[in-house]
């Protein structure tokens, strides 16, 4: 019996792809039967050109359809199968096939009558040589594997035959299978469609069939299955499809009595799957997993879908299995791609050469120079002196620290943490042991530390071993850094040596989600550390995000984790109505006089010059004529820094200015913002941390400069390195011989007397009173050892402390410091203060009214009854209060940092914020070829700024349960709303419009511009009827009908009404002349009215006239196809390389290890050929 082909052409927007489908459609050597075109609500001109191609059947949608939901619509107007050999070939708007597509795939099917459903290779739409898609299959673990890759066509896959799915585009379907099965399942718009319906098709007793000589040209448009964009959007919300149809197909396919267990799975699976996108470098993925979870367990219709299955069902499981990919397939595949992976990966970069290029050796000098300027700090167990002060005596201390709670500091207040505190506790969790012991490790490591990361940093800049060498030791050498050791500055000292990794990880941040999480880290870090860099860093993130353009989402989030470490301590400081005292240092307050203007550009935070004024005074040299030796030094680097604007790549040396500008106005400002008070001093910023922003700037613009002098950049190089050595030599020299405010120390900062009792009563208070230069005494309350640096809030050194307990406080010392004999010892009890100890004179307080104060308050001290003299120590004379044993002490601060459920909170939102990030930071991304796409042996890795790098990182697995869940298309969600769409009776020839129904007027009888087969179709093609499907709202009362001209004399032809779209039913039909019956409830035409078309005795013989004439036109066609041309690809030629370019084999900001973009065998061929015949010419 003769094959009888219904053609549905589902179209949607599809403009642009529609000229050359009906072309090809028009062109087929064995032609459909019957046509029927659905267009799904276009909005451009896909109406007027189907309505040009004439079609059997127009059906119009007022609203999206999903591809089965569309051609369920299109059967509804024909009628239903009467034999086996009733097909339907199933199109979309950018589905091309060749010429001899159908007869292939008939001549495929007559042969093999158990096959139900064949499909066609889908070739790519620009260029027909390659294959997009051609068979699909399932893992065990029900994830969609496509059998091949997109690859150049050379019949190594046309020995394929039977397979467990085909695409839906070009897909020949046996009809009344389609209606036994219930066509797609409405739950799978895209992704899986014709999988699944495959699957459903093999369970029923049938066979697929894959159909090497059949070809059709797609372009993934994403109507018929799974777009093929490679936009971020597109992507994700692709790879959400894919998740929510793996879920769903999970759930549908499953034993009853598993169904329960995966539903109640759903949402613990999306969390871990959650957590391995984010180790995977994938956030995009994270909502989509679980709006995939949720969507399937509560809006997919699985016992529907369960129930159609149930139905078609025929033969068990295990007939597919041998259809499926084993494991032993998925691992090979697996395992040649990530071989590809790392042969291709940046395959034409020369490595870093760490070793090779001197880094090692930079790195061990600078590490032996240190070792031997902090030499007195080996075997100290702590430092103390200036800001350094040891730590807590346990790592569980530490972390007890921070978040929201007890600030044992002082009389004691409950507030938030500084974020410095979390600083401390992971660097004192490194010797849990001693805690203490980790900031002498790293003062004896900080300028190998330092050389380290501006080696690293500036390869990202150069090749050139020199300039890295210089960078590394500028920076190690750093006055800001050199003085923040001297000083003690913890905080500064651990933002110096971050910032050259943060410059390095932003770098790379907008092509590399690894990059993005640590810059994130390293972010909070580094304003933790040094809070006055708050603006700086926030400029440099908003210059960096406005110059990423179409990278932003990477940089977007790097400020995240800051924000929420800051965010309780900014809460307090606002409502207290101190904001700006965010920006205080972290750490103890020490005052010092602010350095000048001319120190500043220098590099130098305090005044002396680094020391040099000093010493120069001993020896009788003006400090004026010292000043400006010290500027002639710093000039060799500020103009070798400056000269870089006006060489090769003055761009990145504009950006390396600016941050040095950026810098220099951060240190000027931090020295007129005095925030925290020490004693009666009110102390300003340390403004070594902006110097060491400035001093970033200067030495990345100096290493520019050094890589653009080439062969002239040594002599600038040693010169400007030297003359740094000589400004900072005292600075770097004030450790070894003594001068330095540090100092190394035990541990103990309190008499043994009360180390001894605080073993006891760990929270035993000490009232420290200290004079003051002024005549002044200071007082403060210490409980157990002694303060500790991580015990230290920038909430009580910003702002004096009220309240009653201060009054009382400053009562009690005013008694007990003059001679008046009363007895204070019940009031100091009660404040849980069992010792008074009143400190010596200070050098930085040194004064006659500050030795007077201590004089006469030792006396007082020792003359007051309650107060016993236990004895002079080396830190001061201690006085016990009272005698009474056990001596006071106060019980364990309350509440904790887990005490409240606030602090609870403001734990769990930073540990999660900072595991987030933690996970994107590790290094444990997936090697994969980017899409799939196989790779010869001639291709090389895209370019770093390509279109294909921006998104290399955001791959999912193509055989395993790694697809990745995001929102689901637009297009989908609007499907499902208007599958309930009703429909109104129109005339012939009209569109939807705005509120109802235009008359359209049919196009002219008059010769169409093209030629040959499209000519062919378009003369041929008879009017049958359209149907329009519409929304909701209101529509005329009545319609008038619009006579149409399609010829000589008007067409009389009747309109179709559907009452439902959704299901097809009651339907009133007016087919072109011919036979025609009733579809039963299952889906079919009932209780149809039929009114057959009648036209006059002229109209017919001028239509068979037209028939004739256009059979003879597709006899031409069918002869001589005509192809949609198509532009040929140009040549590739290697861009030469521009004089600002960076030289080769320089490391490239934007590299990341874990990018694993490569370009496509066509563009590898391409670029291949082009370097071929470039070197044929330079021969």
């Amino acid at each position: 019996m003769h094959a009888r082909v219904t053609a549905v052409l589902v179209a949607s927007n599809g403009g642009e792809h529609l000229p050359r489908t009906l072309e090809a459609l028009a062109a087929q050597t064995r032609r459909p039967d019957t046509i029927i075109v659905v267009d799904c609500a276009s909005t451009d001109d896909t109406q007027s050109l189907l309505a040009k191609s004439k079609p059997d059947h127009f059906i119009q949608a007022s609203g999206r359809l999903s591809f089965g939901t569309a051609i369920d619509h299109a059967l509804g107007v024909v009628a239903p199968p009467e034999h086996q050999d009733e097909w339907l070939w199933l199109l979309a708007h950018d589905t091309a096939p060749e010429p001899d597509a159908l007869a292939a795939l008939l001549a495929a099917v007559e042969v093999n009558p158990s096959v139900a459903a064949a499909g066609p290779k889908q070739m790519e739409w620009d260029d027909t040589a390659y294959l997009a898609a051609f068979g699909e299959t399932v893992t065990r673990f029900g994830a969609s594997v496509q059998l091949t890759e997109i690859e150049l066509d050379q019949a190594q896959h046309d020995r394929m035959s039977d397979v467990l799915g085909m695409g839906a585009a070009g897909l020949l379907v046996r009809h009344r299978v389609w209606n036994e099965l219930g066509g797609f399942d409405p739950a799978l718009p895209t992704a899986d469609n014709a999988l699944d319906f495959s699957i459903r098709v093999r369970l029923a007793g049938h066979r697929v069939l894959a159909v090497p000589a059949a070809r059709v040209a797609t372009d993934g448009d994403g109507l018929s299955g799974p777009g093929r964009s490679q936009k971020g959007s597109a992507r994700r919300r692709r790879q959400a499809a894919a998740r929510a149809a793996q879920l769903h197909r999970r759930l549908v396919y499953a034993p009853g009595a598993a169904v329960a267990l995966l539903w109640l799975s759903l949402v613990p699976l999306a969390v871990v799957r959650a957590l391995f996108q984010l180790v995977r470098k994938q956030p995009g993925a994270v909502g989509g997993e679980f709006s995939a979870a949720f969507r399937t367990a509560f809006g997919s219709h699985i016992g529907e879908a369960r129930r159609r299955l149930k139905a078609a069902k025929r033969v068990g499981w295990s007939a597919i299995a041998p259809l499926r990919m084993p494991g032993d397939e998925v691992r090979r595949r697996r395992s040649l791609q990530r071989e590809i992976a790392l042969t291709y990966l940046r395959g034409d970069r020369d490595r870093i050469q760490f070793i090779a290029s001197g880094g090692l050796a930079t790195v061990l000098v600078m590490a032996l120079v240190g070792f031997v300027l902090f030499i007195p700090l080996f075997g100290a167990a702590a430092l103390l002196g200036g800001g350094a002060l040891p730590l807590s005596s346990d790592a569980g201390s530490l972390w007890a620290q921070i978040g929201v709670g007890f600030r044992d500091i002082g009389l004691g207040f409950t507030g938030a943490a500084d974020p410095f505190a979390a600083v401390l506790a992971v660097l004192g969790s490194i010797t849990f042991w001693s805690p203490s012991f980790v900031l002498v490790c790293l003062y004896l490591v900080t300028l190998p530390l330092a050389a380290l990361a501006a080696w690293f940093c500036a390869a990202a800049l150069t090749d050139r071993p020199l300039a890295r060498t210089t960078a590394a030791v500028l920076w190690a050498i750093a006055p800001p850094l050199l003085s923040g050791l001297d000083a003690g500055m913890i905080g500064p000292v651990i933002a110096h040596l971050l910032l050259p990794w943060l410059v390095l990880a932003a770098l790379s941040a907008p092509r590399s989600w690894s990059a993005s999480g640590m810059a994130a880290i390293l972010f909070a870090a580094v304003a933790a550390a040094a809070p006055s860099l708050w603006p700086a860093l926030l400029v440099m993130w908003v210059a960096a995000t406005i110059a990423s353009r179409r990278d932003v989402a990477r940089l977007i989030g790097i400020p995240i984790p800051a924000l929420v470490l800051f965010a309780p301590l900014a809460y307090d400081q606002w409502m207290r109505g101190t904001p700006l005292a965010l920006l205080a240092d972290p750490g103890v307050p020490v005052w010092r006089d602010p350095a000048g203007a001319v120190d500043l550009l220098l590099g130098l935070p305090q005044r002396g010059l680094s020391g040099w004024v000093d010493l120069a005074g001993q020896v009788g040299i003006s400090s004026t004529l010292v000043g400006i030796i010290a500027v002639v030094l710093i000039v060799p680097l500020a103009l070798t820094a400056l000269v870089a604007l006006f060489l090769p790549r003055s761009y990145a040396a504009l950006a390396s200015i600016g941050i040095a500008i950026l810098g220099l106005g951060t240190a000027l400002l931090a020295g007129q913002l005095q925030l925290a008070t020490s004693g009666s001093h009110s102390v300003a910023i340390w403004s070594g941390s902006g110097l060491s922003l400035y001093w970033l700037g200067m030495v990345g613009a100096a290493v520019l400069a050094l890589h653009s002098l080439r062969s002239f950049a040594a002599v600038p190089a040693v010169i400007g390195s030297v003359a740094i050595g000589v400004l900072v030599l005292p600075l770097g020299l004030g450790v070894l011989l003594g001068t330095a405010e540090v100092v190394p120390g035990s541990g103990r900062q309190m008499p043994a007397f009360v180390v001894a009792e605080a073993i006891a009563n760990p929270r035993v208070g000490t009232l420290v009173l200290s004079p003051q230069a002024d005549g002044g005494l200071a007082a403060s309350v210490v409980h157990g050892a002694g303060p500790t640096l991580d015990q230290q809030s920038t909430l009580a050194s910003t702002s004096a402390l009220s309240g009653a307990g201060s009054d009382t406080l400053d009562e009690l010392v005013g008694n007990a410091a003059s001679i008046s004999g009363s007895d204070v010892s019940g009031e100091l009890n009660a404040l849980g203060i069992a010792f008074v100890l009143l400190q010596p004179v200070s050098a930085a307080e040194s004064s006659t009214e500050a030795a007077a104060t201590v004089a006469r308050t030792s006396n007082a001290l020792g003359s007051n009854p309650s107060l016993t003299l236990v004895g002079d120590t080396s830190v001061g004379g201690l006085w016990q209060v009272g005698s009474a044993q056990p001596l006071p002490s106060l019980p364990a601060p309350v509440p904790s940092n887990v005490g409240t459920p606030l602090g609870i909170l403001v734990l769990v939102v930073q540990g999660a914020v900072f595991l987030i990030a933690l996970l994107l930071a590790l290094p444990a991304g997936r090697l994969q070829v980017q899409g799939g796409r196989a790779v010869s042996s001639t291709a090389h890795v895209a370019a770093a700024h390509s279109t294909a790098e921006a998104i290399a990182e955001d791959k999912t697995s193509e055989y395993d349960d790694d697809e990745v869940a995001g929102d689901e298309p637009e297009m989908l969600d609007e499907v499902r709303a208007d599958e309930e769409t009703p429909v109104r009776e129109v005339p012939v020839g009209t569109i939807v419009g705005g509120s109802g129904f235009v008359p359209v007027e049919p196009p002219a009888p008059t010769a169409p511009a093209t030629t040959g087969a499209a000519a062919a179709s378009t003369a041929a093609a008879p009017a049958g009827p359209v149907i329009l499907v519409e929304d909701e709202r209101p529509a005329p009362d009545s319609v008038v009908e619009v006579p149409s001209e399609s010829g000589p004399a008007a067409e009389e032809v009747d309109v179709v009404v559907l009452a439902d779209p959704g299901s097809a039913e009651d339907a009133v039909v007016a087919p072109a002349p011919g036979p025609a019956d009733a579809r039963g409830a299952d889906g079919g035409v009932s209780d149809a009215r039929i009114s057959d078309a009648r036209v006059s005795d002229a109209e017919s013989a001028d239509a068979d006239s037209d028939s004739a004439a256009s059979d003879a036109a597709g006899s031409d066609a069918s002869a001589s196809p005509v192809a949609q041309p198509v532009a040929p690809t140009p040549d590739l030629e290697e861009p030469a390389a521009a004089d600002d370019a960076s030289p080769a084999g320089a490391t490239d900001p934007g590299y990341d290890p874990d990018d694993e973009t490569v370009l496509s065998v066509r563009d590898a061929i391409a670029r291949h050929d082009a370097q071929r015949r470039g070197d044929d010419d330079a021969r």
